[in-house]
């Protein structure tokens, strides 16, 4: 039993104030998560009925999210033990938390419950709150916290209006951003800036420009919001009055520059851009490498590839698809597998377009079975994932699996999309699958309503074509505008008169074919070979005539060899 003087009423409250100080302190001085989580047993412990709790319990969370790791499980598991949360502080901190580590869509449901538990909102549970909803972008939410802006009296306070500003730039609403920007007492160059980023982003370059000319004070952020605006929508000789200008230079201005000449084609001028950089980053390193390879220069692609990797430069995914991307065009089985192992190795993050970059290298270098792999690996996948697959399987005549595929992407519910449906439709054609194919042309018209490319025609062509029903396949092509013009319909339709032996929709579909492509070698040789095999010797001679009289040779037979190692 304890001693008397030991429960007196003064040495009791000393001891409680003691323990007050030392959870206090403790919070204080924790250094790690660990360290608080043993002073949040303690608490438990000791003043879970005292009145103190709710101020310590407020304490621990505000401290817990000071650390840079993601502990929100934890913290709001805490917050939510809190009996009473009329602390505005502590609210607005877990908001600002889950903003900081990307969870938008939960800091605005804390918002929308601080409200619910009519708490009122800072200047900075607002400011937090319109982050979150120009990061998603949630237009919606983002208007009813601009309501509860105006209620609140926070119109005046400059980060609202700035981030309000942001909000609305963000989600493409410019008209609504310019109405803030115009209704700022105060603006500086960040809300000039942002203003500026919004017109650029809806591609409205004249009001971009009238309200960068009115600035008073610019930094190399708006200097660049300019350049890369002018850059991303092709105008380049703007960009590079501009860049010309510049006092000063970033990574963005450079990397806007070398992709906006990718963009139009202009490989040269990318590379002097290139070549001026003091020191590249990167970002720099990864746009010339797109830049080459979305150019068609291939080698140039995979050089500045290599020179990345001899430099000890970080390969980051742009470079990376880059690099896949040239290896596709080039066709070199060897490079793709060196390629596929580098990224195997962790050079760069494996995400879901370097994985569908991977498919395709795969299946163009004639590796179905790698593209298969590499597909079953990925944990996620889209529409670009399965139509890459489809074609690819279907390229290599494994019809059956292309089109299983196919229905296990409906299964998924991810859509396909035009270039899917050329996939299935070649898996139906090398197939012979009349019936399927039609099915498959229909759904795609009549169900998804999918306006038909000329491929898609193409396909039906040579599908109708190979069963025979070369009437049938005509009469798509003169149903539909659009690919009576084509070339490769056409020339669909000529292969499958030669296989039949049709030598009257073969002269039509080689008519045709004289006025659009006249120049085309194949065409003149195809339709005097259906005559041969008819035994029409007099027409065969006239179309070889005919292609001597126009000055046109039979091509003769070349092979390559890849020499980049």
């Amino acid at each position: 039993m304890l001693p008397k003087f030991l429960l007196s009423p003064s040495n009791i409250h000393t001891h409680y104030n003691q323990t007050i100080y030392i959870i206090s302190h403790s919070l204080h001085i924790s250094k790690s998560v660990a360290h608080l989580k043993q002073t949040h047993s303690f608490l438990l412990k000791t003043l879970t009925n005292s009145h103190h709790y709710d101020h310590l319990s407020a304490l621990l969370l505000t401290q817990l999210l000071q650390f840079p790791s993601d502990n929100l499980f934890y913290a709001r598991q805490l917050f939510d033990q809190i009996p009473s949360r009329r602390n505005q502080f502590v609210w607005t901190s877990l908001i600002r938390a889950h903003v900081r580590h990307g969870h938008f869509r939960h800091s605005i449901a804390l918002y929308a419950q601080m409200e619910r538990e009519s708490v009122p909102p800072s200047g900075f549970t607002l400011s937090s709150v319109l982050n979150a909803c120009a990061r998603i972008p949630a237009i919606f939410e983002g208007k009813q916290v601009n309501a509860r802006v105006v209620k609140s009296g926070f119109l005046g306070n400059k980060i609202v209006q700035t981030c309000l500003l942001d909000m609305y730039v963000k989600c493409g609403f410019v008209s609504d951003a310019r109405a803030v920007f115009d209704g700022m007492v105060d603006t500086d160059v960040i809300a000039w800036t942002a203003m500026i980023y919004g017109y650029t982003k809806k591609g409205m370059m004249d009001e971009a420009r009238r309200l960068f000319d009115k600035m008073g004070q610019r930094n190399v952020i708006s200097w660049t919001t300019m350049v890369a605006g002018y850059a991303n929508h092709g105008n380049m000789e703007a960009a590079k009055n501009l860049y010309d200008k510049m006092p000063e230079r970033n990574l963005i201005t450079w990397v806007a520059m070398i992709a906006g000449y990718g963009k139009c084609g202009n490989v040269a001028e990318a590379r002097l851009v290139f070549d001026e950089i003091p020191e590249r980053g990167e970002s720099c390193w990864a746009a010339m490498v797109a830049c080459y390879a979305q150019n068609g220069y291939a080698k140039e692609a995979i050089d500045m590839y290599k020179k990345m990797r001899e430099e000890n430069v970080t390969v980051n995914e742009v470079a990376m698809v880059g690099a896949i991307s040239a290896c596709t065009q080039l066709g070199d089985a060897e490079l793709a597998a060196a390629l596929a192992n580098h990224v195997g190795q962790g050079c760069c993050e494996q995400t879901l377009f370097v994985s569908n970059a991977l498919i395709h290298m795969h299946s163009k270098c004639g590796n179905v079975e790698e593209a298969w792999r590499e597909f079953n690996r990925m944990d996620k996948r889209d529409v670009i994932s399965y139509t890459a697959i489809i074609t690819s399987l279907a390229d290599h005549g494994k019809a059956k699996e292309a089109l299983d595929l196919f229905s296990k992407m409906q299964r998924e519910e991810i859509a396909p999309n035009q270039v899917t449906f050329i996939g299935a439709l070649n898996a139906c054609s090398h197939a012979g699958m009349i019936e399927e194919g039609c099915r498959y042309f229909e759904l795609m018209t009549r169900f998804f309503g999918i306006k038909p490319l000329k491929e898609h025609y193409t396909c039906m062509v040579d599908l109708l074509g190979r069963a025979g029903l070369l009437e049938k396949a005509y009469n798509l092509i003169m149903e539909n505008g659009d690919a009576a013009a084509d070339a490769k319909i056409w020339g669909s339709l000529l292969a499958a008169c030669k296989v039949h032996g049709s030598t009257e929709l073969g002269e039509i579909a080689a008519m045709q074919l004289f006025q659009i492509e006249p120049e085309n070698t194949a065409n003149y040789v195809l339709l005097a070979s259906i005559y041969a095999s008819m035994n029409k010797w007099a027409d065969a001679e006239r179309v070889r005539k005919l292609m001597s009289e126009r000055g046109i040779r039979k091509s003769p037979g070349r092979s390559w060899i890849s020499t980049l190692r």
